[in-house]
């Protein structure tokens, strides 16, 4: 995973397993689950009472940038009727080198991260 800070000061913690990536212990998402056939970002926000979520709200906290999916073409062993092979698209699992973090300075009163 690349990770980007966009500007000084404290940030989020956070913790990577697999493709499941969790936030201060409150928040986990599983990025495979939100992976598309373009690029999805998810932001992730507090709100003004310092809560943890996704979805823009009063202040950014992070967001993921989760790559397009990839697909293999695998050959099924089987033709058409005009004698074409047929291919099944299988997509790829998330390559989590290809996802990007961008975390945001955190507020001062903000009191869910150890940072």
């Amino acid at each position: 995973m690349v990770v980007e800070e966009k500007n000084e000061g404290k940030k989020i913690t956070y913790a990577v397993n697999d493709t499941v990536i969790n936030f201060d212990s409150t928040l986990s998402i599983n990025l495979a689950r939100y992976q598309k056939d373009v690029e999805n970002t998810i932001d992730i926000c507090l709100d003004q009472d310092m809560q943890l979520g996704t979805g823009l709200k009063y202040r950014y906290a992070a967001n993921i940038i989760i790559p397009a999916k990839t697909y293999t073409q695998v050959d099924t062993g089987e033709k058409d009727n005009e004698g074409h092979e047929i291919y099944n698209k299988i997509a790829e699992p998330l390559d989590m080198e290809k996802v990007r973090l961008i975390l945001w300075a955190l507020p001062a009163n903000y009191v869910g991260g150890t940072n």
